[in-house]
């Protein structure tokens, strides 16, 4: 196995861990694989939501809060793509929550989870 396809391999593993901690609602644990200097880039913010959330700390602050509005909340990844060339992983989606109060929410995504020589736990 070669040092990148290694690094493919744990990164997928890492996004993976990603929304199985969101699914769990464990936005502490699920913060630790973050980067102190991480971010979120929001392509279509809503009024008023900036268009990125820059560091460790904001983004759990920011997922903990939206996080405080779901009764449940689960993602079916429907495709993981690693990068050919680097450490970067895409994952496509499907989000099911409920939100407090019973509404159903869902969506469907990807994610481009870029790994910048950072070792995970």
């Amino acid at each position: 196995m070669t040092d990148l396809h290694a690094k493919q391999t744990r990164n997928i593993e890492t996004a993976r861990r990603f929304f199985e901690l969101m699914h769990r609602k464990d936005i502490d644990s699920w913060g630790e694989l973050w980067a102190e200097n991480g971010r979120i880039i929001v392509f279509y913010p809503p009024a008023g939501f900036g268009d990125s959330i820059d560091g460790k700390a904001a983004i759990v602050a920011a997922f903990k809060g939206l996080f405080g509005n779901f009764e449940s909340f689960e993602s079916e990844l429907t495709a993981i793509y690693p990068a050919a060339d680097s450490e970067s992983v895409v994952v496509e989606y499907r989000n099911r929550a409920v939100i407090v109060g019973g509404t159903e929410y869902t969506n469907s995504n990807i994610a481009v989870f870029r790994y910048c020589g950072v070792s995970f736990r």
